[in-house]
């Protein structure tokens, strides 16, 4: 009989290159499955689930108000209810509805807090950075729940996965240093360009034209897809603007695509402070169809984050054959090597004096998309997912020595 495996998605549809990935993933993750289980998709957004039953999986809507949550979490972390809980009225909804659809290991794409919730069966999670407990001066992070929230997930959750999954080494030390998690639980799986970035295949004229038209791009821009978020360091870019006019005569635009999670404004203003708000163009969430443009269209893509130290953009960039500066933070030499330009997060100048050589020598541009083919090539993608189904693998193995048919 075949095990059934859950995935869980605690996400929306608008999460942007998040969201565009777990497609990826789960596509991946199905074709590699080659039908030895089950795959089953529960999430959280209405949206979403619609969007897998028409993808041709199984696929359920699943949610939990206020109350349920809190008792689901009692009855595994309160340490009176733990103890009384098998003589507790209230069960637990999350691990009931799993149980009902006959699930045998669910795997978080993310830090859920439904992690949380489960009590006997088994669960693999996936934990992208710890940026909050290295960037605690960022009010999104430590200023806010946020923390405590993200670090009760991964305290509580890490110790007890089958797996933690990760998507670079240096994350993988991380994570076992802050949350006591063995290494060998600890499986590094790299990023990979959205769904729209990976498919992309033929540039087709007219739908870069009408990209163009759509979001009124200028002739000479830099690319920023994030979530306008203070410790993706927005500010910097405004003043890169600012320098690369003023100081090299360049006339250069900056692109922003992202949800706002509170700082657009402040964002706006700054730009308009500088008087750079004429050459900076403010997106939203944009379309996957009209993504690969937008890079395509690019002179570079930027991204001086100030957290990771990996992510999406940088990964579909190289798909696209796009110049890359990033920051140069927490060894990330280690992932990307060659393949990007590092700049000081703190120094705009040092990402101003790198467009104006990027600008003024081809050689450096073609060096820099010749090195990020070479880092992109080098991953065996198909070797990275089968981990998946070898951690389901060494889980049957364990099980086997001790569970015995009834």
């Amino acid at each position: 009989m075949k095990e059934r495996i859950a995935i869980f998605l605690d996400t929306k549809k608008n999460s942007g290159g998040a969201y565009e990935e777990l497609l990826y993933m789960i596509e991946k993750i199905d074709k590699i499955n080659k039908n030895e289980l089950d795959i089953v998709i529960i999430s959280t957004s209405k949206e979403v689930t619609q969007v897998f039953k028409k993808r041709n999986f199984e696929s359920h809507y699943f949610s939990m108000n206020t109350l349920e949550r809190y008792l689901s979490f009692l009855r595994n972390h309160g340490s009176l209810v733990r103890r009384i809980k098998k003589y507790f009225f209230f069960k637990n909804k999350l691990e009931s509805f799993l149980k009902k659809i006959k699930i045998d290991l669910v795997y978080f794409t993310g830090p859920s807090p439904y992690s949380l919730y489960l009590e006997d069966i088994d669960f693999i999670i996936t934990v992208p950075d710890v940026s909050h407990r290295e960037e605690i001066e960022f009010p999104e992070w430590a200023k806010s729940a946020e923390f405590e929230r993200l670090d009760e997930i991964l305290r509580k959750s890490t110790i007890k996965a089958v797996a933690v999954i990760t998507n670079a080494e240096i994350i993988k030390e991380r994570i076992s240093f802050f949350y006591s998690v063995l290494k060998e639980r600890i499986y590094v799986i790299n990023h990979q360009p959205s769904q729209s970035i990976s498919k992309f295949s033929n540039i087709d004229t007219t739908s870069s034209e009408k990209v163009k038209k759509l979001y009124k791009l200028p002739e000479r821009y830099i690319f920023y897809p994030a979530m306008y978020l203070p410790h993706k360091n927005h500010k910097y870019v405004i003043d890169v603007i600012t320098l690369i006019k003023s100081e090299y005569k360049i006339e250069l635009h900056a692109v922003f695509c992202g949800s706002d999670k509170g700082y657009l404004k402040k964002i706006k203003k700054y730009a308009y402070d500088k008087k750079a708000n004429e050459n900076i163009i403010f997106l939203d969430f944009v379309e996957g169809e009209h993504l690969p443009y937008l890079y395509l269209n690019s002179l570079a893509l930027v991204m001086p984050t100030l957290s990771g130290p990996t992510n999406i953009p940088p990964w579909e960039a190289f798909k696209m054959n796009i110049p890359v500066f990033y920051s140069d933070i927490h060894n990330i030499r280690k992932v990307y090597k060659d393949a990007v330009y590092y700049v000081d997060p703190f120094n705009p100048k040092t990402m101003a004096a790198g467009i104006k050589n990027l600008i003024q020598d081809k050689n450096l541009r073609n060096k820099l998309i010749e090195n990020g083919k070479e880092v992109f090539n080098s991953i065996d993608v198909n070797k990275e997912f089968k981990q998946f189904f070898e951690i389901i693998k060494k889980r049957r193995k364990v099980k086997e020595t001790w569970e015995l048919n009834n």
